[in-house]
């Protein structure tokens, strides 16, 4: 699900096979945000390092699309700022995280 809903997944420039490869990906990734590496170890501690990779590479692909969709211009200014609010609204349970990947890929499929 994620492969089908993040093609950003693509940047990372390795194959992504399994749950592994996502944290490896995410983990890589995170820098793409501009995310400290002190959000990464908040969204593990909260969140797994599954749930934290998946929830980078989310963010990597919002922006992306907003971009593409915004002619260049996001209205995600501080991506990294952003990934750890949304650790946050995910540990508060504001957020589903799995609700809004099958949004994206619903989204993309269309």
């Amino acid at each position: 699900m994620i492969i089908e809903a993040c093609p950003t997944l693509s940047d990372y420039g390795e194959p992504v096979r399994d749950l592994a490869d996502i944290v490896s990906a995410g983990r890589y990734l995170r820098a793409s945000l501009g995310a400290n590496e002190s959000a990464w170890v908040e969204a593990v501690e909260e969140l797994g390092t599954v749930r934290a990779a998946t929830a980078v590479i989310y963010v990597l692909q919002l922006y992306e699309d907003d971009v593409a969709k915004n002619g260049g211009e996001s209205r995600i200014k501080n991506p990294g700022g952003y990934f750890r609010a949304l650790v946050r609204m995910i540990k508060g349970g504001k957020i589903d995280l799995a609700v809004e990947l099958l949004a994206m890929r619903r989204r993309r499929m269309s």
